[in-house]
């Protein structure tokens, strides 16, 4: 398990599945989410995600994040972890939207940015957001993450094309955080 000053990141386990299903089918919360509001998701497809990160895979680190109280508020993960090159893709959402705004997720990325670094020794961690998502960037700016590019028209989401701005952090750039 990470711990944060208000959060702990524990690993996904099987029962998370039901949790997972209520946020990523709130069109609010996925719409946030690199995939959007396109496919529909059902029961089975989640618990069949939710199955395979529990079950662990060396190419990611898969955690649900909890308050202090144990309350479930989000998941964030490492994946795409490339030990040769010493990088990983960083994802993370906040599904209940009554702490949003709070700074859970920046929170969270330092954690999770500490253990990359720290724990996993990578180089790089690397990321994608909706260019519309403005606290999302917010968030990862706070976490020290440097804006690396756009990627035009990446995301088709809601009967539009969105562009996605490309972020990353370099171990020589992170400082840790109080």
């Amino acid at each position: 398990m990470l711990y944060g000053q208000r959060v702990i990141l524990r690993p996904v386990v099987e029962e998370d599945w039901e949790q997972r299903y209520q946020w990523l089918t709130d069109s609010e919360v996925s719409s946030t989410l690199p995939s959007g509001t396109g496919v529909p998701l059902t029961p089975a497809t989640v618990k069949k995600r939710t199955q395979k990160y529990a079950e662990g895979d060396p190419s990611g680190a898969y955690f649900t994040v909890l308050n202090l109280d144990g309350k479930p508020l989000g998941n964030a993960q490492l994946f795409k972890i490339d030990p040769w090159a010493r990088k990983a893709e960083f994802g993370i959402w906040i599904g209940d939207k009554s702490v949003w705004g709070q700074g859970y997720g920046t929170e969270v990325t330092q954690v999770l940015v500490q253990f990359a670094f720290e724990r996993l020794n990578l180089h790089k961690v690397y990321l994608t957001v909706d260019a519309t998502n403005a606290g999302a960037i917010r968030c990862y700016e706070k976490a020290g993450f440097q804006r690396d590019g756009i990627l035009r028209d990446e995301a088709y989401k809601n009967g539009s094309y969105v562009d996605r701005i490309l972020m990353s952090l370099l171990h020589s750039e992170y400082v840790v955080r109080a």
